[in-house]
């Protein structure tokens, strides 16, 4: 089986999932793709991607947590791990989570039903974050801007910099962001995704990851620009005297 991403929860890449499931399809090799990250971010639909099996993650799109959904296109190709009960055509025995069940229905209603204007809005802030970011710190990288991407993802690296001491400050700020770094042995490694896409070791420990939900405003924006420039010019200072 062949399993893809449909969009890179790192960087917001768009995998080209239809080509690769049609060609899997012609192998006889069953493909699965995982669409936590396209669904209700992108348009996603099973007539126009022939794959076997699809996930989603209900507390991406606003359901309550610990519910997600595998979509089967063949329910004969898959078999139950735990045997019991004859629920859910008895592939998953046990008793159904319906809370869950019916709040991840409604979720992916107004999910499907929002997702053009949810990619519109959230593009527009995520364009100006980089905009705003590239004025402020020159010589700042956006990762794999030339890709397709979605919309709410943004990874930025930023030089002279490394990313836990980044997420540290902005922290501090009140500004939720991520990395994809690894910390081993007090050693800050990069993302494993940013270093198969052969972005060099000074960049990928020194990058950042920023979403965007449906809450999120201009102003959010704004509070991120106005915090760079302290933030950055402290911890390439701190760095400088670390390397020394």
């Amino acid at each position: 089986m062949v399993s893809v991403m449909w969009v890179n929860n790192e960087v917001g890449v768009i995998q080209p999932v239809a080509r690769l499931a049609a060609r899997c399809r012609a192998a006889g090799v069953p493909f699965h793709t995982d669409a936590v990250q396209a669904f209700g971010k992108i348009p996603v639909s099973l007539r126009d991607v022939d794959c076997t099996f699809l996930t989603i993650s209900g507390h991406k799109i606003g359901a309550p947590k610990g519910i997600g959904a595998l979509v089967v296109r063949d329910r004969h190709a898959v078999e139950a791990i735990i045997h019991g009960g004859g629920q859910q055509f008895g592939i998953r025995p046990g008793t159904e989570n319906v809370p869950g069940i019916v709040g991840l229905g409604r979720a992916v209603e107004l999910a499907a039903a929002e997702q053009a204007e949810f990619a519109h809005r959230v593009a527009a802030l995520r364009d100006e974050l980089e905009r705003r970011l590239l004025a402020t710190v020159p010589d700042a990288v956006i990762n794999a801007w030339q890709a397709p991407r979605a919309p709410h993802v943004t990874n930025v690296a930023i030089p002279g910099t490394d990313s836990e001491a980044l997420l540290m400050h902005f922290d501090l700020a009140g500004i939720a962001c991520s990395s994809g770094s690894a910390c081993s042995t007090g050693a800050v490694e990069p993302s494993h995704v940013l270093t198969a896409m052969g972005v060099p070791r000074e960049l990928g420990v020194a990058a950042l990851r920023f979403s965007f939900g449906k809450d999120n405003v201009i102003e959010d924006v704004e509070a991120v620009i106005a915090a760079v420039p302290k933030i950055v010019d402290k911890v390439r200072a701190l760095s400088a005297v670390l390397h020394r």
